[in-house]
């Protein structure tokens, strides 16, 4: 007799997804609040998103997430560098300043590189992460496919990262980039990350608090129009959609998924918030003490 799953099996595997969730923070969010202990758990992985501005403003969140309790893990974008030397002074002051000992390796939202690295894996093969006291990088996961690699191009190039890092010694996941089609999701995993690094840690991307104009922006950029075209066919979801996202729908869908699946496919749960930081960090602060997900909008005197 085959089981139903219930509201109670869903928010313990919910409780499980969240409980050591990770979250993504430009620089200037980290300065407007004065003590991110009022909104996340002590030793969160806080992912400090590499900006267009000076990379001393990286290091400055870094450095405040550090003496605030938080696990820093700025982004590593390698065409960005212009030099070694530059790559070099950054994780440098970000091992001095922030003790820094996770990284988001990434290759960069540029076309040419702008120095040596024109991948992430030349950052790799430099020896400067683990050179530089890093123990753990992150490596972005692509549900969707990626806009300009093929998927046989990101499958060798995962194999060539892990066997690097298997070498040096370095933790190696997988963070993926956003997503809203938990279908789309559970195919990747099984037919891409399972026959390619099997095993290997997987935190699922999922968007914040964000508003709706903004999500379908950032959804074109990074490639992911098709899962976000699933949303606007649910006319249940009209409203949030005229007004701005939230998760707790897809969360659910993740934890169904996992539940059926009876074992922990992923580590954890990765929130972009595209501008909410405050409100999506109250939101999960306020799911991690109830243990059940609840629509932002009936948390109002919660948050």
């Amino acid at each position: 007799m085959k089981l139903s799953v219930t509201r109670s099996d869903l928010d313990e595997t919910v409780s499980s997804l969240v409980g050591n969730f990770s979250i993504e923070a430009l620089p200037k969010d980290t300065q407007k609040l004065d003590d991110l202990r009022d909104h996340l758990p002590a030793g969160t992985r806080v992912y400090v998103a590499y900006t267009s501005g000076s990379t001393s403003e990286i290091v400055d969140a870094a450095e405040k997430l550090r003496h605030q309790g938080m696990e820093p893990v700025p982004h590593i974008p390698a065409r960005r560098f212009s030099s070694h030397d530059e790559l070099r002074e950054f994780l440098g002051k970000l091992a001095a300043r922030a003790a820094v000992k996770q990284v988001l390796l990434v290759g960069g939202d540029v076309s040419r590189p702008e120095g040596p690295y024109a991948a992430s894996l030349d950052v790799l093969r430099t020896g400067m992460l683990e050179g530089h006291g890093i123990e753990a990088v992150g490596l972005a996961g692509h549900p969707e496919g990626h806009p300009a690699v093929s998927r046989d191009e990101l499958r060798n190039a995962l194999i060539d990262k892990c066997e690097y890092a298997d070498k040096a010694g370095l933790e190696v996941s997988l963070v993926t980039q956003f997503l809203f089609d938990t279908d789309k999701l559970f195919a990747w995993h099984a037919d891409f990350v399972e026959k390619t690094a099997p095993g290997i840690a997987v935190d699922v991307g999922l968007p914040g608090l964000a508003k709706i104009t903004t999500l379908m922006r950032f959804a074109k950029d990074c490639g992911v129009g098709a899962s976000l075209g699933m949303l606007t066919r649910h006319a249940g979801r009209a409203f949030k959609l005229a007004t701005s996202f939230s998760p707790e729908d897809t969360l659910l869908d993740l934890a169904g998924g996992v539940h059926k699946a009876g074992r922990p496919i992923f580590r954890s749960v990765h929130f972009y918030p595209f501008g909410s930081f405050e409100r999506t960090a109250d939101w999960l602060r306020v799911l991690r003490s109830q243990g059940a997900v609840h629509d932002p909008r009936d948390l109002a005197e919660a948050l």
